[in-house]
């Protein structure tokens, strides 16, 4: 496996186990993330913090690697995220959607991720 590739897996791994902490040390410390192409995440901190409010509304949630694409130091990742809501009012989680990320020394340096979906968008604008 390509070290790419198996940073992402590890660290979508470590997030469907809920593992915020083993899912921030495959973060780099300068970690930049753009969402829809706007800019969202800074941090491993902030990962915490977005990876902690999905759990709080989707105690199950899940991602599922559909298919994963290596370039040099560069992967590029379709998924799809479900989660069922802990609140009446809040509709499940089902996104599809692409990541494509940079590691750099084993870590993900930057990400950016493109999906259309309202529950996960509104969760990861809680903390962004």
């Amino acid at each position: 496996m390509i070290d790419p590739e198996r940073v992402y897996l590890a660290y979508n791994d470590a997030e469907n186990d809920h593992d915020v902490e083993a899912a921030a040390a495959l973060l780099a410390p300068n970690l930049t993330v753009e969402i829809n192409g706007r800019p969202a995440l800074s941090s491993p901190d902030d990962d915490r913090a977005a990876n902690a409010e999905l759990l709080r509304r989707y105690p199950d949630y899940h991602r599922e690697v559909i298919d994963v694409m290596v370039s040099g130091d560069r992967a590029s990742i379709r998924w799809r995220m479900r989660g069922t809501p802990v609140e009446p009012a809040v509709e499940p989680l089902d996104v599809h959607g692409c990541s494509i990320v940079t590691v750099r020394e084993g870590r993900i340096a930057l990400a950016f991720l493109y999906y259309d979906g309202a529950a996960l968008q509104s969760a990861l604008g809680a903390v962004s």
